[in-house]
């Protein structure tokens, strides 16, 4: 076999397998896309007064246009500076 023949078989060879990988690079099947997943709707939230003791216990707790009673409770509870204390809270709506 000469040095032409051995080159034509080589190149023969390489179309061949050239074509094979073409044809198998066409037949393969996309992966389906994944699903998204849903997000979470935002849970519901009001403010609220609460009025606590100094370890951040609640005592009492009132509705955000209340805030002059809340006051009130907490000036009934002031027998020590810093004894309680007012604060605003999220809490999830009923």
């Amino acid at each position: 076999m000469s040095n032409r023949d051995r080159i034509a078989r080589a190149a023969e060879e390489a179309r061949i397998t050239a074509e094979e990988k073409a044809a198998a690079k066409a037949a393969k099947v996309p992966a389906a896309p994944r699903a998204k997943r849903a997000a979470k709707a935002p849970a519901r939230v009001k403010l609220v007064w609460e009025v606590c003791s100094s370890n951040g216990k609640v005592v009492k707790t009132f509705a955000w246009p209340d805030k002059a009673a809340a006051e009130a409770e907490l000036a009934r509870f002031a027998k020590s500076p810093g004894s309680h204390v007012l604060r605003s809270t999220k809490v999830p709506m009923e």
